[in-house]
């Protein structure tokens, strides 16, 4: 007798070769087997079904009994119906966009122990970023998300008013959420052309904040100061919003968290970059990363 899980995987394959003719149950079987290695055959074949269908035009009925419980390092793109928990570790401002269905967002970057993830929250799920429901340091369980491919190709994870929320879940142990601390790398170490690296210092010199002008003649706002780690010293410099949030803040010796920072060559030596796409945490002394 086939078990449950293998008549729900035929059901699937049922529906893509049901609604696409021209796809044929061996070319689904490739399909499925190359999916197996790329994940390290670590994602259930109901998941990796559901992803080949999506790709061929293909939604699949929905069960009603389990969600897709996953970690990050499972994730692809065009999955539906996952559920994943992750220690919030920055978040960015609610934004607003027009068009024919105005709306809010906001995001999210979640760690688990084996990396990090953007979350975007939509419309009415925003609001928990705006009533600071949601705060740094809290461990989450996303359910009923879903999952996008970024301008870069990065999968993001997807909150809309479908899904449920739960801050400090039951079920689960906080201690396989980790910090920021687990990927913060050394200013020794810095690379070239890095994007997206997470530092943690103190601020060594700081300078106030100048007014300079883009070539359309546009004003934007600088600020540079020095951050030191046990490792050595990097320049970090801070562009418009981020600027004018970091001005009134910065002391000598402050402690001060970047998450999705950029490292470029400059004169010989590297130097960050904080623009928009950076969270910026400003550490004192009752911080404690425990």
């Amino acid at each position: 007798m086939a078990k449950p899980t293998e008549m729900i995987d035929d059901k699937i394959i049922q529906e893509i070769l049901g609604k696409k003719p021209e796809v044929t149950r061996e070319q689904v079987r490739l399909e499925l087997e190359a999916e197996r290695s790329k994940t390290g055959d670590l994602i259930a074949e109901e998941t990796l079904l559901r992803l080949i269908a999506a790709r061929h035009g293909v939604e699949i009925s929905r069960r009603t009994d389990t969600d897709c419980r996953l970690e990050i390092r499972h994730l692809v793109p065009s999955l539906n119906k996952v559920t994943l928990s992750g220690r919030v570790v920055a978040i960015y401002p609610v934004k607003t966009f027009e068009g024919a269905k105005p709306g809010k967002y906001a995001s999210l970057i979640i760690a688990d122990s084996h990396g990090l993830l953007r979350v975007m929250l939509w419309n009415g799920k925003a609001d928990l970023v705006e009533a600071s429901t949601i705060r740094v340091g809290q461990v989450v369980r996303f359910s009923r998300a879903y999952t996008r491919a970024d301008r870069n190709g990065k999968t993001e994870l997807h909150i809309s008013e479908k899904a449920d929320v739960e801050i400090r879940p039951n079920g689960i142990s906080t201690e396989d959420y980790p910090y920021i601390e687990r990927f913060v790398v050394s200013i020794k170490d810095l690379k070239e052309e890095q994007l997206g690296v997470h530092l943690k210092g103190k601020v060594k010199a700081f300078s106030p904040k100048s007014t300079f002008f883009r070539v359309d003649n546009s004003a934007g706002t600088f600020l540079r100061f020095t951050l030191t780690d046990k490792t050595g010293d990097v320049v970090v410099n801070a562009w418009n919003n981020k600027a004018e949030q970091l001005e009134p803040l910065l002391r000598i010796n402050v402690g001060v968290t970047l998450v999705n920072a950029k490292v470029k060559a400059s004169n010989g030596c590297f130097e960050v970059h904080v623009d928009e796409f950076t969270y910026v945490e400003i550490l004192t002394a009752n911080d404690s990363t425990s």
